[in-house]
């Protein structure tokens, strides 16, 4: 059934190999995206009746015989989300946090009691940032909420060749083994498998510990951009080089090329952002949804397979 509702201008248990059922059905949002694509058949597989939050105008025929409904909903319009949630036990809210504050009192409004909130590590950033502050504006409405939410902080999230960080930089080192990077690359990264997300995803749901908590969610260990890209080039049966180019002459470039409204293959604030720590402490995730992420090393070398041939 499509409904059309916008148009925009390891649990416990007696027996521990028994897992505790999901809430169901769940409504989902951006089910279409890299992790919504990953997290659906995770959730079907558990049992779980799904709802699928789509934005009018997307094609979700590859959804019809796999939900239990498809409604179509503007996210970005509060005054239009009546009935968006109707029905539904649980949220798993994947499209942005800065959609949130908007979204909250339809989720009171229909019961929702339950939602996992998919965040981001970047609102840590000490740098100027609308992105972070939308983030941030979005988690402090839940705070203010009556849902029992559970925000995960993702760090650079990679996986297949559909993700949009480490694919670009595999291909980029199957062709060319020299890698410019602004600062030397000696901040550390703690990349985490899409795969790894979306079980602390479904294990937070089966958790009821866990509502009204936060979770930073990355790789096992951190380390420095450096050795992520020796990783990956070795991934691909390469030797990488790394060219250590000056933070602020860098910056300046993609600077004016956006000025110019040319097209750089980073955002100026990315660039700034290569001076600041993506570490996070994984320590509450391990302990209270199960989490153990795979290696780094093990994780690319998956994707690297998956890269289509030359």
């Amino acid at each position: 059934m499509v409904q059309n509702l916008a148009l925009p201008s390891h649990g416990g248990g007696a027996d521990p190999r028994v897992r505790p059922a999901l809430p169901s059905p769940v409504a989902v949002t951006g089910v279409l995206g890299f992790v919504g694509s990953h997290l659906l058949p995770r959730l079907l597989e558990r049992g779980a009746r799904v709802i699928a939050l789509v934005r009018p105008g997307r094609d979700a025929s590859r959804l019809e015989d796999r939900v239990t409904e498809i409604r179509r909903a503007n996210l970005d319009d509060p005054g239009t989300l009546a009935g968006a949630f109707e029905g539904a036990e649980a949220v798993v809210h994947l499209s942005g946090l800065a959609q949130v504050p908007g979204l909250v009192a339809a989720l009171e409004g229909a019961g929702v009691r339950r939602g996992v909130f998919v965040s981001s590590a970047g609102v840590r950033t000490r740098l100027e940032s609308r992105s972070a502050d939308a983030k941030r504006a979005g988690e402090e409405a839940l705070r203010r909420s009556s849902i029992g939410y559970t925000i995960l902080r993702p760090s650079m999230i990679y996986g297949t060749p559909a993700d949009r960080n480490l694919a670009r930089l595999l291909r980029w080192l199957r062709a060319c083994p020299l890698v410019p990077v602004p600062g030397g690359g000696a901040t550390l990264q703690q990349p985490v498998h899409v795969g790894d997300l979306v079980a602390a995803i479904t294990n937070a749901l089966e958790r009821p510990e866990t509502e009204r908590k936060e979770y930073d969610v990355g790789g096992p260990e951190a380390l420095t951009l450096r050795d992520l890209i020796h990783a990956c080039a070795a991934s691909v049966g390469r030797r990488a080089f790394v060219l250590g180019v000056p933070l602020g002459p860098a910056h300046g470039a993609a600077s004016l090329l956006r000025r110019l409204g040319l097209r750089s293959p980073v955002r100026p604030e990315q660039i700034l952002r290569l001076t600041e720590s993506k570490a996070v402490d994984i320590s509450a995730a391990r302990r209270d949804l199960g989490f153990e992420p795979r290696s780094f090393a093990d994780g690319i070398r998956a994707e690297a397979k998956l890269l289509s041939p030359r």
